[in-house]
């Protein structure tokens, strides 16, 4: 819906992606709407996992979204590297965007274009749910205009394919084929159009452990039932499915994340072509013209602050992934089905090997659920203390939790672990934040 560039922003010397509404589309008013609704949509959300908005800016007829820059790939280029993926990797990086997901879920907003090109996977196997373009309000009325496709067939919904009134069981659906795709290197529903995915989809796909017989039985079973027909069958909620996939991928004795960034040491079921978009005859439409430095107007207020030679970007180094409307023609999609290499799992270290990783771990699903309402305190508690446990010099987890007491106004164990992070902290700066917090402390104690 939008081209993605990477600029430099002057005034706090950053670098951030601009979002802007493909010139062609800009002229209509119903393009326009939606892509103002995604600004508004993502700029609710503040999440670990979660693409984060900085601002909106006017550009020409219409603005663009000021965002994070993102250093990773998305889902579908690390796919194309490595042919698929271990499944104790992927249960660990489906778990996240699930966590994501129940957040953005408790706001009232429904994604509906989940799929691997949505999903940013950076170092360390961190994740960022991106492009909710065409993310809705729960209980919303909006509709789409004739001949307009909202979402992704592949990894859509039966009710979304049926154009019927969805919910976040339709996310965790969408969600469950990601993890079907990931842990096979196969689509569940593999077709030429969204007519055939469709009839594709009346039937049940076949089991992942049929495509990959080394697909331990706990994940089979997650991803089983997050793609059940009949929306009462699935997870409740994207949590429980993220606590399944953390017991499954347990219960296998597997790691879940790896200290690097890197593809699984196997055979690829293809290799890896540049990313392009070929010419195709059987299309005739003009190609959308790109925002240049030179053509950029006097009038747009955020020239001052960003510098004048925007970047564009391509999937290669993607900040935020758009898809072409034209690319899922460009390639069939039609495979017999045949037996694939086995993907072989990075040996997994033990705890005491690399107690960081484990800390590291733990320290973000603390941080995570601390940003999820309602969420459990006891449970943030004990997370947040097993990181420490695991590696008593972690300063983010010390100088975290001590910030998560002192707003509970449990003031003298805060002060314990503030103090802890006060004796390593790395700057000045985050010693003066830590100073202040002591200070309100000693301030609610005496």
């Amino acid at each position: 819906m939008g081209d993605v560039y990477r600029a430099h922003q002057l005034d706090v010397e950053r670098t951030v992606a601009l979002k802007m509404l493909s010139p062609a589309l800009a002229a209509d008013s119903a393009f326009r709407e939606r892509f103002r609704q995604e600004a508004i949509i993502i700029a609710r959300l503040s999440h670990p996992y979660i693409v984060n908005v900085i601002g909106i800016e006017p550009w020409q007829e219409t603005f663009c979204i000021v965002m994070e820059y993102l250093e990773g790939e998305p889902l579908s280029r690390a796919m194309e590297q490595c042919g698929r993926m271990a499944s104790a990797r992927a249960a660990g990086i489906i778990s996240k965007a699930a966590e994501a997901l129940q957040y953005a879920h408790t706001k009232g907003i429904i994604h509906r274009d989940i799929k691997p090109d949505n999903i940013m996977l950076m170092e360390g196997d961190l994740i960022k749910v991106m492009d909710f373009g065409i993310a809705q309000m729960s209980g919303s009325s909006l509709h789409t205009q004739t001949g307009m496709r909202l979402g992704t067939p592949k990894f859509m919904s039966p009710e979304q394919a049926r154009g019927k009134r969805v919910d976040a069981r339709s996310d965790i659906y969408s969600l469950g084929l990601v993890l079907f795709h990931l842990v096979t290197g196969r689509h569940a529903f593999d077709a030429d159009s969204d007519v055939e995915v469709a009839l594709l989809q009346e039937a049940p796909p076949p089991p992942p452990s049929q495509l990959a017989p080394d697909i331990p039985t706990d994940i089979e079973r997650v991803i089983l039932k997050a793609i059940q027909k009949n929306p009462e069958d699935r997870f409740s909620s994207a949590i429980d499915m993220a606590y399944a996939l953390r017991k499954a991928a347990v219960s296998e004795g597997a790691a879940s994340r790896q200290k690097s960034f890197s593809p699984e040491p196997q055979t690829p079921r293809r290799a890896a072509e540049p990313t392009r978009i070929k010419k195709d005859e059987r299309f005739d439409a003009a190609p959308i013209p790109t925002p240049s430095a030179a053509s950029e107007p006097q009038k747009f207020s955020f020239s001052k602050k960003i510098a004048a030679s925007l970047i564009v970007i391509g999937s290669a180094a993607a900040l935020i992934v758009l898809i072409n409307p034209l690319k899922p023609n460009l390639t069939k999609r039609i495979k017999p089905i045949e037996p694939i290499a086995s993907a072989t799992p990075t040996p997994a270290a033990s705890p005491t090997q690399t107690p960081a990783l484990d800390a590291r771990y733990y320290f973000d699903q603390a941080r995570a659920l601390s940003n999820l309402p309602q969420s459990d305190a006891a449970e943030i508690r004990r997370l947040y203390e097993k990181a420490i446990e695991m590696e008593p010099g972690f300063y983010a987890a010390l100088r975290e939790y001590g910030m998560f007491l002192c707003e509970r106004k449990d003031y003298f164990k805060a002060k314990a672990f503030l103090e802890r992070a006060l004796a390593i902290c790395p700057n000045a700066e985050e010693e003066k934040a830590i100073q202040s917090r002591l200070a309100l402390i000693h301030q609610n104690t005496k």
